[in-house]
């Protein structure tokens, strides 16, 4: 016996499953998977530049997961809260892991990766991870423009600092000024051109001198080469007695001789002053007057003893009946020392 299937059940079992595919497929565009287990975790940051519900959840660019809400912190005001659900089982997320906003395209979409940690202790369900944020393409791209930015705008400068003195020279008076100065071209041109005739004129009339010339110095080289080993034995000389004067006791007798010289100026010094002997004999009359007067003393009992013998002998064969006269000494003239 048949059971007869009525139209409208037909009708009711295609509006269920119509239901139930668009139930599955609108969660499944939210990142949901109702047939799938899932972990939810959490993570806190202070921005999320283009992230929204149902960017992917990757690790190692392998999709995991979806984010499923993101909210403000009332807690934390300007930071907000994304949950995200980890739909594959199998993977282990040690507890410092860090969720990571990442671009996933050029026009700004964002995602998070899981970059996982080396923690032996796992996180569990409802726990939230350690963040970071990547740098947006505008931040990166400001990055790389700004070194550029500035050496433009130091090129600029640099140009504006040239540009000043060429529109002096190029106002009315510059430009007239260079006028001048292109127009004397030709004439400076004309007179290098002359000068340039002369000096060929020159060198071609003292062609014969200057030939003579290198032939005297090619004379003089050949004439030292032809001499190099007198000339060595010369050097050689030279080096000998330049080695002889090192090895002689030159300093020495130098400092010997110095000695010598200030002992004499010492000695000179002292005879300045008329000290010692010589001093006083050259700078007191008074030891000059006492030679002379001894000198003189002397003079006249050398004549008493020639004239008058017997007074100083006792005994003699000659004059002994004659009488003694004393002789009068002589009067010496004082001569005084100058």
């Amino acid at each position: 016996m048949k059971i007869a299937i009525t139209r409208e059940v037909k009708i009711a079992v295609l509006v269920i499953a119509t239901l139930a595919v668009g139930f599955w497929g609108f969660n499944f565009l939210k990142g949901k998977d109702i047939f799938k287990k899932h972990r939810e975790f959490y993570a806190v940051y202070n921005r999320v530049d283009g992230l929204g519900i149902s960017s992917l959840v990757t690790v190692n660019g392998f999709n995991v997961g979806a984010v499923t809400d993101i909210r403000l912190m009332n807690e934390r005001p300007g930071f907000l809260v994304v949950k995200f659900r980890v739909s594959e089982s199998g993977l282990k997320i040690p507890k410092d892991t860090e969720a990571k906003i990442v671009s996933s395209s050029l026009l700004g979409s964002k995602q998070i990766q899981l970059i996982l940690g080396s923690s032996t202790e796992l996180l569990q369900p409802g726990d939230t991870l350690h963040t970071l944020i990547e740098e947006d393409l505008q931040t990166s791209v400001n990055k790389m423009i700004q070194p550029l930015k500035e050496k433009v705008e130091r090129l600029i400068s640099n140009v504006d600092s040239i540009l000043v003195p060429i529109q002096a020279i190029l106002d009315e008076e510059g430009t007239r000024k260079l006028a001048e100065s292109l127009q004397r071209i030709p004439k400076v041109l004309q007179n290098l051109e002359r000068a340039t005739l002369r000096v060929d004129t020159l060198i071609a009339q003292e062609k014969n001198k200057l030939g003579r010339i290198f032939s005297n110095v090619e004379s003089i080289t050949a004439n030292l080469r032809k001499n190099n080993d007198v000339i060595s034995s010369i050097l050689e000389n030279v080096n000998e007695i330049t080695d002889s004067l090192a090895k002689s006791n030159f300093k020495e007798t130098i400092a010997n001789a110095t000695s010598v010289i200030e002992k004499v100026d010492k000695l000179m010094e002292k005879v300045n002053r008329g000290e010692g002997t010589l001093g006083a004999l050259l700078y007191d009359d008074k030891l000059y007057r006492q030679l002379d007067e001894a000198a003189q003393g002397l003079n006249n009992l050398i004549s008493d003893i020639e004239d008058n013998p017997e007074r100083y002998l006792h005994f003699s064969f000659i004059h002994i009946n004659k009488k003694v006269t004393p002789k009068q000494p002589q009067k010496t003239k004082q001569i005084k020392a100058n």
